[in-house]
């Protein structure tokens, strides 16, 4: 449930914007070519956790390649996360802000939400956990609401053609994609928490799976509701979307009630993100309370997630980081199998006994 969280609870709000001027009518496509991506990536990351079980990605990097470059990888591991939590801020803070609170400062809807991720990193990833079964099924029961209602305001016809764009059009929109699923690895934080670790792969995959289905129908119903054209011209397509949909004079201003769920798996994937990135950060300094770095993190990230002056420059922060971050998500656990497996090779036995 935290990785289906983490893959879907930022990306579906924007997702049809960054995909549908690339792959067209097909980006619902790109966005399963993308899951598939993910799921390489989350086999990946399974097998990694599979081989350090009792070990966080720091100390996996320091056992495999040695302390110094180690804790470069860690480093990079953190910045990652840093990125995530700063990106997914602005990005939510956006859409609520447009959409409901538009003479609120940002930084006043940015400072309630780093308060919640904070004290919710403050309890630690078990808190977040049981937080997110309660709240998954009720988000999950909202989509499917959202997509029932939705119906007759479709046009499946937008969707033709098929090809969209074309073949490479649509393979590019798919590494987008990838880039969302990928953040999987930030699992890598946390696994080492499972009671039961025989399954860590089939795990970090159905979670994958899931947030890949719940994009793929949101860019989907996009599509189908404001065309390609229409699209281009809003915001946030899925917020949009939520507005289009009714039931009669039961159901108005819906996407205030959508939006108000979104929001509560939005703080548990921030939440996620800001315990994996302070963790690691503890373990590079060798610290035994990470929770000490909880407040000077988050007066920082708070900050970072201010630069964007304007919605076209956090739109395009967010397409730089989609660009080039699928290379690292799938590089990192690659990295991390492969010395283990030649750590394993050269020792004998598992990792864990060769230590």
């Amino acid at each position: 449930m935290l990785v289906a969280v983490i893959v879907f609870s930022t990306g579906f709000l924007a997702a049809a914007r960054l995909l549908t001027p690339v792959a067209g009518t097909a980006a619902w496509i790109s966005v399963l070519l993308g899951g598939v991506i993910g799921l390489v990536i989350a086999w990946l990351v399974g097998s990694v956790s599979s081989a350090f079980p009792e070990q966080n990605l720091v100390k996996i990097a320091e056992d495999i390649f040695g302390k110094p470059f180690g804790k470069v990888i860690g480093l990079t591991f953190a910045l990652y996360c840093t990125v995530v939590v700063v990106l997914g801020t602005r990005e939510f803070v956006l859409a609520i802000s447009i959409s409901f609170l538009e003479r609120t400062p940002f930084y006043v809807t940015t400072a309630v939400f780093f308060i919640l991720a904070s004290y919710a990193a403050y309890l630690g990833i078990e808190a977040i956990a049981r937080v997110c079964f309660i709240f998954f099924g009720v988000v999950i029961i909202s989509i499917a609401i959202l997509g029932v209602f939705a119906i007759p305001v479709l046009v499946p016809g937008r969707l033709l053609p098929l090809a969209g764009r074309g073949v490479i059009p649509i393979m590019r929109a798919a590494l987008l994609t990838a880039s969302y699923t990928g953040e999987a690895i930030v699992s890598l934080a946390f696994l080492r928490h499972l009671k039961d670790k025989r399954h860590v792969s089939r795990a970090v995959g159905t979670g994958v799976a899931i947030g890949t289905a719940i994009m793929a129908m949101t860019v989907a119903y996009g599509i189908m509701m404001l065309g390609t054209g229409g699209i281009s011209r809003v915001t946030y397509p899925a917020v949009e979307t939520a507005r289009m949909v009714g039931a009669g004079e039961f159901l108005e201003r819906g996407e205030i009630l959508f939006l108000a769920l979104w929001f509560s798996v939005a703080i548990l994937k921030l939440a996620s993100v800001f315990y994996a990135a302070i963790t690691a950060i503890a373990d590079l300094l060798n610290l035994d309370n990470y929770r000490r770095l909880i407040l000077p993190f988050g007066i920082i990230s708070m900050v970072l997630s201010s630069i964007p002056a304007n919605v076209a420059q956090s739109f395009a922060a967010v397409e730089y980081f989609l660009k080039y971050t699928v290379w690292y998500a799938i590089a990192l656990p690659a990295l991390l199998l492969i010395g283990a497996r030649v750590l394993r090779h050269e020792k004998g036995g598992t990792p864990d006994d060769s230590r």
